[in-house]
């Protein structure tokens, strides 16, 4: 009976991932690869920690002038933000967030990826939290640009994934100060990190964002506020 059972199945199960094989569309696995790699390859210019050769290679690959490559790099990389945000948006038109179950791994966070570098995340939270609900994208993911949306908005943060620089007058010398922005209920944010798949504590994750010599405080909203509209004013 055991082995009239899996004569049985085996086919099932064979011809069940033929199907779900078909159903992954390739093509548009590729073509969010690339948009993946337009997005990222400036940022990493921008990088300090970026070697020279690949600063080399970068420079020649995207054809780029010494101009281009330093103070005309913002630019450039706004351009290149707008450009894959209108083939996102595109995309989406035609099939709803490109998830896992249609492109796969790891290209199931390039829309993700794109509208979190974009000016309309409260246009498309709605979408990202449903694509994050039905697992065609890690629920962290949906954390992270829950917490962009809340500092764009001055609000305290969830799960602590944003920081905010401001420009400081000490000594008579400028200096740039990095916060990680207010998060509200402190108390359990590591326990709130822990259940939507962040897999380290807020204090080990902002010294690794900001430097291992980062030194964590937690500002309250007020304070941080005062921060950023001092520099407003100025």
């Amino acid at each position: 009976m055991k082995y009239l059972f899996f004569a049985i199945f085996f086919p099932f199960f064979m011809n069940c991932q033929k199907i779900q094989d078909k159903q992954m569309n390739i093509e548009l696995k590729n073509e969010l690869a690339q948009i993946d790699k337009d997005d990222q390859i400036y940022r990493e210019l921008m990088l300090p920690e970026t070697s020279p050769e690949r600063r080399k290679e970068i420079i020649k690959e995207k054809n780029l002038s010494q101009e281009d490559a330093t103070v005309g790099l913002g630019k450039i990389m706004n351009q290149q933000d707008a450009e894959n945000l209108a083939k996102i948006e595109k995309i989406i038109a035609q099939y709803g967030y490109p998830g896992k179950s249609l492109v796969g791994e790891p290209e199931n966070k390039t829309a993700w990826l794109i509208i979190q570098h974009s000016p309309k995340i409260n246009q498309y939270m709605p979408l990202i939290k449903k694509a994050a609900e039905e697992k065609e994208l890690p629920y962290r993911l949906y954390a992270m640009m829950l917490d962009r949306q809340l500092v764009q908005e001055e609000k305290e943060q969830i799960y602590g994934t944003q920081a905010r620089s401001f420009k400081t007058i000490k000594d008579g010398k400028t200096e740039i100060v990095w916060i990680i922005w207010p998060i509200k209920d402190f108390k359990n944010v590591n326990a709130l990190r822990e259940e939507v798949g962040f897999g380290q504590t807020l204090e080990d994750y902002a010294q690794g964002l900001l430097g291992k010599d980062f030194v964590f405080k937690n500002y309250t909203l007020e304070e941080a506020l005062q921060l950023q509209n001092k520099i407003k004013s100025k």
